[in-house]
């Protein structure tokens, strides 16, 4: 008997045994209308499967450059403490290190969640620009304000990625089911034109078929 698709199997499957049915079809007199039922539901999976892979690839490539984006703040961060340090070290009393970094460490910004990053960069923003535009180490004001900027922006985009992703593979999965739906129907008209057995024929078995077309035997001398 014809094993129908099921929602655990991919996009690839069900177009592959869908196609494979409707070439089966098209060469059995009397199934063609069978064939051409099958039309739009492959055309409508096919094309949300491309949408499908064209968001995985987008919500990857937006992953990738948030991390690129967070590399780039991580490094302003870092320029600001080894100044902060020189600083220090040119003027002894003035602890400019502790005021810009309260815990004594950078890795409280450098190691947070690449998501939450951002906003604990912006604090340290916040203390550069009390020092004052008159102040040495206020030259990094600029490049901090951009980096946290880039990395918001680039975050932003990764986020809708993922929105988007997620809206695509929905309509895929429902492309999925109205295939799998049709392809049921087909069998049910196909037993009711040429009965069970070969309906059967017009379905490929899911899997391994047991009897498989050998390779031809070579030649003997």
């Amino acid at each position: 008997m014809a094993t129908m698709l099921t929602d655990r199997m991919s996009s690839e499957l069900h177009l592959h045994y869908a196609k494979r049915h409707v070439r089966l079809s098209k060469q059995t007199k009397g199934a063609e209308e069978l064939a051409r039922a099958m039309l739009s539901p492959i055309e409508a999976l096919t094309g949300t499967q491309g949408m499908s892979t064209n968001s995985k690839e987008a919500r990857a490539s937006a992953y990738d450059n948030v991390v690129l984006q967070d590399g780039s703040l991580d490094d302003v961060v870092r320029n600001i403490s080894d100044s902060a340090k020189q600083y220090d070290r040119s003027n002894p009393g003035r602890a400019i290190y502790t005021l810009l970094f309260p815990d004594g460490k950078t890795t409280s910004i450098t190691g947070a969640s690449i998501l939450k990053e951002p906003d604990i960069a912006e604090q340290l923003l916040q203390r550069l620009k009390n020092l004052g535009e008159e102040h040495s180490l206020y030259v990094h004001v600029e490049p901090l304000t951009a980096a946290i900027t880039t990395s918001r922006s680039a975050i932003a985009v990764y986020r809708e990625a993922i929105t988007n992703e997620k809206m695509v593979i929905a309509e895929e999965e429902l492309a999925q089911a109205a295939l799998r739906k049709q392809y049921e129907f087909n069998f049910l008209d196909a037993v009711k034109l040429f009965g069970k057995n070969y309906a059967n024929r017009l379905f490929p078995k899911l899997g391994n078929n047991k009897k498989k077309v050998q390779d031809e035997e070579a030649p003997t001398e």
